[in-house]
């Protein structure tokens, strides 16, 4: 289990933002340029680079298309090839035996007795 927790949440937050507006610093464009071009808002843009606002998905891949950075995101998110033994490997370990209930009635070794009753 990770010690993933809210602050871990704002901490990557904040560092995304900051990546974000270095980038469009060094391209040399204005929150106000960046909105235009990204289609979101300049009060989103900028609560978003100071890690204090939170946009879509949708939005940051905007803003990384704008920014020249979707490469990072698909470096993230890059899907290796399953092979058939990856997939096995998988079914088997979640392939969990449930323990299973004696139907009612189907008893095959008869009514319970006292050890007194048995003789």
């Amino acid at each position: 289990m990770n010690n993933w927790n809210d602050e871990s949440t704002y901490r990557l937050l904040k560092l995304i933002g900051e990546a974000v507006k270095t980038r469009r610093l060094q391209k040399n464009i204005s929150q106000a340029e960046l909105s235009k071009l990204s289609g979101i808002s300049l009060n989103s843009i900028t609560r978003f680079e100071t890690g204090k606002g939170n946009i879509t998905l949708y939005s940051l891949i905007n803003i990384l298309k704008v920014l020249d950075m979707t490469e990072a995101l698909e470096s993230v998110f890059s899907v290796n090839r399953i092979t058939p033994s990856l997939l096995a490997k998988a079914v088997r370990k979640n392939n969990v035996q449930q323990r299973v209930r004696r139907t009612k009635g189907k008893s095959t070794r008869g009514p319970w007795l006292w050890e007194e009753d048995k003789k």
